[in-house]
C-alpha cells in the first residue's frame, strides 16, 4: 500500500485537523515508511516458530479473576465533568448529522 498526500487529507479530514503542505509532506513520509515496514515484516516466514510466552494467553497464572466491583459515585464523577446535564456528559458534536 502507497500512502499518498490524497490519503493524509482524508486522514486529516477525519480527525478533523489541518495540516500545513510541510506538515502533509513530513507525514505522507513517514507513514509510507511505516506501512513498507510493515509490509516486510509481513513477508517473514514465521512458520515453526513458537509463540514467545509474554504473547501467550495459555498462561493462566498472568490473567486475574473478572470481579465485579463497586463503580465511582456518580454525581462525584459527573461533578468534575466541564458540562453535565441530566445526569449525562455534554460533548461537543463531532460527527454531522448523515455523515458517516
Amino acid at each position: 500500500m502507497k500512502i499518498d498526500r490524497d490519503t493524509i487529507r482524508h486522514l486529516e479530514r477525519l480527525a478533523r485537523i489541518e495540516l500545513d503542505a510541510d506538515e502533509v509532506a513530513r507525514i505522507t513520509e513517514q507513514l509510507d515508511r511505516i506501512v513498507a515496514f510493515v509490509e516486510q515484516l509481513q513477508s517473514v516466514d514465521t512458520a515453526g516458530v513458537p509463540p514467545t510466552g509474554l504473547m501467550s494467553h495459555e498462561d493462566g497464572d498472568r490473567l486475574r479473576e473478572d470481579e465485579r466491583r463497586e463503580g465511582l459515585p456518580r454525581d462525584a464523577v459527573l461533578g468534575q465533568a466541564p458540562d453535565a446535564t441530566d445526569g449525562y456528559f455534554r460533548v461537543p458534536r463531532v460527527i454531522e448529522r448523515g455523515e458517516s
